[in-house]
């Protein structure tokens, strides 16, 4: 089941009972959206999912909206640095840590 907490004393959301790599129910959809409203910001712990499905998911949320200043370039041009992977850390962790050093 779907539920969404306070993490600490700030403005974030722990989603908890949600499998990022199905298809979501237009129910889970609409927590997640009123999850957003209320916390801004929200953490889905241990999905372990590829880029495309990651694509999927935020699909589902709505339209992607093309942000400058990111590492979006093109339509197509669909780049996740900030997916962390459950077995190991992400090039940005690996940079943070490093000093970072590429």
């Amino acid at each position: 089941m779907l539920s969404i907490r306070q993490a600490g004393p700030c403005f974030v959301g722990e989603v908890d009972g949600l499998d990022l790599t199905k298809p979501m129910p237009a129910g889970a959809i609409a927590a997640i959206h009123a999850g957003m409203d209320k916390y801004a910001a929200l953490i889905f712990h241990d999905q372990d999912f590829a880029d495309e499905q990651q694509l999927d998911f935020t699909r589902s949320l709505g339209a992607i909206e093309l942000a400058f200043g990111t590492s979006l370039r093109r339509p197509e041009d669909y780049l996740l640095p900030t997916t962390f992977i459950a077995r190991g850390r992400s090039r940005m962790a690996k940079r943070a840590t490093s000093g970072g050093r590429r």
